[in-house]
């Protein structure tokens, strides 16, 4: 379960009970929201089309996308956060006022471009998923109104619905938009648009707190892990390679550990970038190493 947020099992099995707990509390917000997707789709397939194909196509095809979309949002909020904080230096006198400090550190946040663009993503989905979800809770409403406007279609059209064809199309045909643009005049619709829409950003806002939770390890000790596994990688290609060039290159005497140009980030820059050791012979690239 844990997977839908990109947690890494050996790691997680090393933070604490309490931040288990948190990230848990994330995951299962997050399953929720999924729930409401297909289910608020499929109703939306139903009250598009009065089929159960159609509920069935778009609760798993748009679900699917929606439930794509969020879980990209919260995993690369793990590793990025919604926005970078500058240290803030307060006199005395103002660190004794809360309201200050908040005001002090929100002024110093800078709000990252993808991040607006997540929020923005994360929004139009709890929009899409709103709707159809406060439209089946009442379910009831929706069915008179939709109800009351094909009648109201018939009567202002009854010259033109002559034809049986035209009236029965119209019978059967299913206004799920008029439905929403009716029932947001009603108190308890728009309540429960702002319910959803709340429940929705519930997972995002979670994730978020635990990136900023300076207190959970999970994030740092993440990191520390990526680290070894980029060190093991480093050693590796640096064994295999000592390997291919001791034994194309027997008169070699250079040892590659021991050349500080490949322990310097620097040389992805500066050598490779170079037109003549990006392409050549092994008689180039050993005169390559042993100038350095």
């Amino acid at each position: 379960m844990l997977n839908l947020l990109g947690i890494d099992k050996v790691v997680f099995a090393g933070v604490s009970a309490l931040e288990k707990a948190a990230f848990r509390t994330a995951t299962i917000s997050f399953l929720i929201v999924v729930a409401m997707s297909i289910m608020a789709n499929g109703y939306f397939g139903h009250s598009l089309y009065g089929t159960w194909w159609a509920v069935i196509l778009f609760a798993v095809f748009m679900g699917f996308v929606q439930f794509s979309i969020l879980r990209i949002a919260l995993i690369t909020l793990m590793t990025k956060s919604l926005a970078q904080e500058t240290p803030v230096v307060l006199t005395p006198l103002a660190a004794d006022s809360k309201v200050k400090v908040f005001l002090a550190r929100f002024s110093n946040v800078k709000f990252r471009i993808a991040s607006v663009f997540r929020v923005l993503f994360v929004g139009m989905i709890a929009i899409c998923i709103a709707f159809p979800l406060g439209s089946f809770v009442m379910n009831d409403s929706s069915r008179r109104i939709q109800q009351e406007y094909k009648l109201e279609l018939n009567e202002r059209f009854k010259d033109q619905l002559s034809q049986s064809q035209l009236k029965h199309d119209v019978q059967q045909a299913n206004f799920p938009f008029h439905v929403y643009n009716e029932l947001l005049n009603e108190k308890r619709f728009q309540f429960l648009i702002l319910i959803i829409v709340c429940i929705v950003f519930v997972p995002l806002i979670l994730v978020a707190r635990l990136r900023y939770n300076s207190s959970f390890e999970y994030l740092e000790k993440s990191r520390m892990k990526m680290l070894e596994l980029v060190a093991i990688d480093y050693d590796e290609t640096i064994e295999q390679s000592q390997y291919y060039l001791n034994k194309d290159f027997p008169n070699n005497k250079k040892d590659l550990k021991d050349l500080s140009v490949y322990a310097d980030a620097p040389i992805n820059s500066i050598y490779k970038e170079e037109r003549k050791y990006s392409k050549g012979d092994k008689t180039a690239f050993n005169q390559f190493i042993q100038s350095i």
